[in-house]
Parts: structure tokens; C-alpha cells; sequence
């Protein structure tokens, strides 16, 4: 008797021991609840916001009355959802570069018609031709009309008058100017310049400085460069082509584009 009651009494010890310790499992799964909590309001705390304000939107119109699923309908996901709330951001995203290269674009046609207006209220077509793309309009200025004389750099009368007519009309624009220099293929004969490239460098130079220090147009925004020979726009065959090589063009670069 007494040994089965000692075996009754250890069984009974046992027993609440084990009961006493299982407190252990529930607080040891609430810690681990803890840590996942936190762990999700830590990625939280460093969501795109405009990402969350999607999410945001998707939730309140999931589970508004007008998204409850009809008889007959295929459930939640036919309607308004997260899912297209988010689809509806990622295209306004995607859209909005064309949006501004569009209008960038828009104002370079802008530009070039204003361009054009000015020089034919001057009687300068002849002097100057202007030509536009997505990525510049660009003001083509014969040298033989615009400079003092051949194998010259100085700015004749009406280069000064190109020039000057240019730049009244991109005074208050934010576009970055670029003054290309270029010559025909004929070699230098005499004169200050030993080259067609410094020739091309000096007339690109002085266009940029009467720019700047004449009409105004803050320095940041020119840069001047010679290409000498290497890039005719008409063969260098006939007189006719080489006139046309001989040019300095004033690019006016859209607002997308780096100098």
C-alpha cells in the first residue's frame, strides 16, 4: 500500500511539474509573434509612400460596398482592387517621361518658328537656315555672309545682326547653346590661321563671346567647338557645296539633352 501510494504521490508531482512549466511554450510563441510584428512594422516604416497611398486606395476600394462580389460574378478580383490601383500608378509613372519629352519637343517647335519669324522680319533668310529635331533646332549661319571675309573670324555686319537676332529670341529660354565651327576642305592660305581647325575654333569662339558678353546669355549655358573640315553637309566637289561648308551653327539643344 504504501508503495503504490509513494508511485501515485511521484505521478501526481510529475504531473504538475509538467503543467507548471507549459506557461513556458505560451510566452516563449508570443515573443516570436513580437518579433514578427516588428519585424513588419520595421518594413513598413521604409515603404514608398506613394507606393503605401496605392495600397492604400486599393484596400478602402476592395472592401467597399461596390466591390462586394455579385451573384454570378467571378468574386473580388473583377473588381476594383489592389491590383489595378497599383497597375493605374505604374502607368502614370511610365507615362510621365513622355509626357515631358513631348512637351520639350513642343517647345523646340516653338523656338524654331520664333527663330525663323525673327530673321525674315530682318530680311536674313539668306544668312541663315534653321533646321529642327527631337533633340535641337539648329541655326545654320553661312560664313560667307556672316564673317568680315574669307579665312576671317571677326563677325561682319550681318553675322552681328544673326547672331544678336538668335539671341533675343532664347534670352529667357532654358535651353543650353552649343556654337559648332566648321570650314570647307580648301587649305589656308595666309593669314593668322594655320588651319581649318583653328580657323573653325576661332569663328565658334567669337559667335559664343558676342553671345555672351553682347546679348546677354549667361555663360553656364555656351560652349563653343571647332570640327575644321571633317563634317560637310554638301560636297566639297563644286564651289556651291563648299559655301555651304563653311558655317557656323548655333544649336540650340532641347532641355532633356546635356551640352
Amino acid at each position: 500500500m504504501n508503495s503504490a501510494r509513494h508511485r501515485h504521490a511521484a505521478h501526481a508531482t510529475d504531473h504538475g511539474e509538467d503543467n507548471g512549466e507549459r506557461w513556458l511554450l505560451t510566452y516563449a510563441d508570443m515573443i516570436t509573434l513580437l518579433l514578427a510584428l516588428f519585424i513588419v512594422l520595421f518594413a513598413m516604416s521604409t515603404i514608398n509612400a506613394q507606393k503605401f497611398l496605392a495600397f492604400k486606395l486599393g484596400l478602402e476600394r476592395a472592401f467597399s460596398p461596390s466591390a462586394i462580389a455579385k451573384p454570378g460574378s467571378a468574386g473580388l478580383l473583377t473588381q476594383t482592387s489592389i491590383v489595378s490601383s497599383l497597375q493605374s500608378h505604374s502607368a502614370s509613372k511610365i507615362a510621365a517621361p513622355s509626357q515631358s519629352s513631348a512637351q520639350s519637343n513642343a517647345q523646340l517647335d516653338r523656338i524654331a518658328a520664333e527663330v525663323e519669324r525673327a530673321l525674315g522680319a530682318k530680311h536674313l533668310q539668306s544668312a541663315a537656315q534653321v533646321t529642327v529635331s527631337t533633340k535641337a533646332v539648329v541655326v545654320q549661319i553661312l560664313a560667307d555672309k556672316a564673317f568680315f571675309a574669307s579665312d576671317s573670324a571677326a563677325l561682319g555686319a550681318i553675322g552681328n545682326e544673326v547672331v544678336d537676332t538668335i539671341a533675343g529670341v532664347v534670352h529667357n529660354q532654358p535651353n543650353d547653346l552649343v556654337v559648332e565651327g566648321y570650314t570647307d576642305t580648301e587649305p589656308i592660305t595666309g593669314g593668322p590661321y594655320n588651319s581649318n581647325w583653328e580657323l573653325s575654333a576661332v569663328r565658334a569662339a567669337n559667335v559664343t563671346n558676342r553671345l555672351n558678353v553682347v546679348d546677354g546669355i549667361a555663360a553656364r549655358r555656351l560652349s563653343a567647338q571647332g570640327y575644321g573640315q571633317t563634317d560637310p553637309v554638301k560636297s566639297n566637289a563644286t564651289p556651291a557645296g563648299r559655301a555651304e561648308n563653311r558655317r557656323v551653327d548655333v544649336v540650340i539643344l532641347n532641355t532633356t539633352e546635356a551640352p
